[in-house]
């Protein structure tokens, strides 16, 4: 669950969407709400992946916080991340970390069902042994690991007292819109926190939900009380068992909220979040290149600067299995080569890039190429390679050339691609 591709969050943060359109701008704007929550939802794991990911939040304008239990206790795990966006909306999104250690796989299996009165700790276990049927009722063991990231602290505060997550929340609910999401058994908890939230007294249009892969939390009469009030956005991937193993196997469990299902999972396993991701990753391409949104800059002159380059398009030397994946590809280069050179332009086709390159009068020209190699001692896993070679524009001369790979073995193709762009970023920024 935590081979996660992560790195590529920020590229998809180029341009901001617009609210209040139909169509294929509303698709748009959900598609990006859809791929904020899957990268937040990698950035919540502590491995290289999240660390990774945070890096790139905070590279894009995001103030991060990660939350850990005290004491390294089981329970939840989440970031906190914020951001003031373009129209100045605050935004804030609470991505909590799914199943992880073994005290988490013992909260999955405490399945009967306790009333869920509010947010404060203990109150279910202290309700009435006789509880009316019609009475909303969650799954015992999610409601004590949402409940435990009461007690959550500062990760690397110096100061315990001033690092408890529950007042930082208040803080953030008074003045943000607040996004909370999470996959799995983080979905899980995110749903319940939201309805806690709203049961506190919480405004229900300053916050939303979107899960990857959750399981049903409640009762239908938990259903009932809480869809008219949670906006609830629930992704499923087809064939994955998780979101409805409780409906089947224990019974008296209902799902709500609005449900995307996406087809043609990239691995054997269609409950893993790295498919989520890739998942979000193709979706928001979609969407955006069907709204028409952030269009390639013009073939224009160049300024007289010496980070202007022309790109020539992606070379593909990909197998034929990784076709499909290419187009992705394209789009998140540019995205990265927007962030690094944002003095750069795009050719087109197949002219003379060189030629073209001197004419507009740009200083460098960068030409890509992507291909993978596989490996024979390991099955069905590749070397994904970016390599990307420099041309000085004035006399066509290479000037450097530089290969980044990344290994299938954890990642999907299109992944383990854009988990090449940190080497990338960084060498070009320092050569140019």
């Amino acid at each position: 669950m935590k081979r996660l591709l992560a790195l590529s969050f920020s590229l998809l943060l180029v341009v901001m969407p617009v609210r209040g359109l139909a169509g294929p701008q509303e698709e748009y704007e959900t598609a990006y709400k859809l791929y904020i929550a899957a990268g937040a939802s990698a950035a919540a794991y502590h491995d290289r992946a999240g660390l990774l990911a945070a890096r790139y939040l905070a590279r894009d304008g995001w103030r991060i916080r990660h939350y850990i239990q005290p004491d390294g206790q089981s329970g939840a795990r989440f970031v906190l991340a914020e951001k003031d966006l373009s129209d100045k909306r605050q935004l804030a999104v609470l991505a909590i970390v799914g199943t992880e250690t073994a005290g988490d796989i013992k909260m999955n299996l405490q399945v009967e069902k306790v009333p869920f009165p509010g947010v404060t700790a203990g109150e279910a276990d202290s309700a009435p042994a006789v509880i009316p049927p019609d009475s909303p009722k969650v799954h015992k063991g999610f409601h004590r690991f949402t409940q435990s990231g009461l007690a959550a602290i500062l990760r690397d505060s110096g100061n315990l007292e001033d690092s408890a997550f529950l007042p930082d929340l208040l803080q953030i609910i008074k003045t943000h819109q607040l996004l909370i999401t999470g996959h799995s058994l983080g979905g899980a908890a995110a749903t319940l926190a939201a309805a806690g939230l709203i049961s506190a007294g919480a405004a229900p249009e300053q916050l939303e939900v979107i899960t990857f892969g959750a399981p049903a939390v409640g009762n239908a009469a938990f259903a009932q009380k809480y869809e008219p009030q949670l906006r609830l956005t629930r992704v499923v991937m087809r064939g994955d068992p998780v979101t409805g193993v409780l409906q089947t196997l224990v019974g008296g469990y209902k799902q709500f909220g609005r449900e995307i299902i996406w087809s043609d999972p990239p691995g054997d396993n269609p409950h893993e979040l790295l498919g989520y991701v890739d998942a979000a990753i193709r979706n928001y391409y979609d969407k955006r290149q069907a709204a028409g949104i952030a269009p390639l800059p013009p073939k224009t002159a160049a300024s007289d600067t010496q980070r202007s380059a022309y790109i020539a398009p992606l070379q593909n030397n990909l197998p034929a299995a990784f076709q499909n994946d290419f187009r992705y590809m394209q789009e998140a280069l540019w995205d990265e080569y927007r962030q690094i050179l944002p003095e750069s332009a795009f050719a087109s086709g197949a002219a003379d890039w060189k030629q073209e390159a001197a004419k507009l009068g740009y200083r460098w020209l960068i030409v890509p190429e992507v291909r993978a190699i596989r490996l024979q001692q390991a099955k069905n896993t590749y070397y994904v390679t970016l390599q990307q070679t420099i041309y000085d524009a004035r006399t066509g001369n290479a000037v450097d050339t530089a290969i980044f790979s990344t290994a299938t073995s954890q990642l999907t193709p299109l992944e383990a691609f854009i988990h090449s762009f940190r080497g990338l970023s960084v060498h070009t920024a320092e050569w140019l």
